[in-house]
């Protein structure tokens, strides 16, 4: 597997320091980040580029499969590709927990592409509903 900072240079990119901050905040969260959340650890290293450079790069960091972007009510998140997961997402509260889903999810996705005649290349899968917390906070409120 070709690591970030070589698929840069084959693409002709430099690695920036806005550009390597990012994917290095990236790499060490464990699951997504908001566009906010970046900008607060890059100003925590003392990087503070505008609105607009985060903007192309993380558009160009999305393009070019170095990182990936999902969407999920309606917010934008980022994330290094790491490990094929998925997310629980609380319609309260908002947290997203990381689930790791069996691997006969690959094979029917495998299945999908072949019926489909179609070359697949990522999916994402989002299983919302309400939290622990949030359905205790819900069954006292009702009381």
């Amino acid at each position: 597997m070709i690591t970030t900072h070589k698929t840069i240079q084959l693409l002709g990119r430099r690695l920036t320091k806005t550009r390597k901050a990012i994917i290095n905040s990236l790499s060490e969260s464990c699951c997504l980040l908001t566009k906010e959340e970046l900008i607060k650890k890059l100003k925590s290293q003392k990087i503070n580029p505008n609105r607009s450079t985060i903007y192309r790069e993380l558009q160009f960091l999305t393009k070019n499969h170095i990182i990936l972007k999902n969407i999920i009510s309606g917010k934008d998140y980022y994330e290094i590709p790491k490990d094929h997961h998925h997310h629980l997402i609380c319609l309260k509260c908002n947290i997203i927990v990381k689930v790791n889903i069996a691997n006969h999810l690959k094979k029917q996705e495998k299945q999908i592409a072949k019926q489909n005649q179609f070359n697949i290349i990522n999916h994402s899968l989002e299983f919302y509903g309400y939290c622990h917390a949030c359905r205790q906070a819900g069954q006292k409120c009702q009381a």
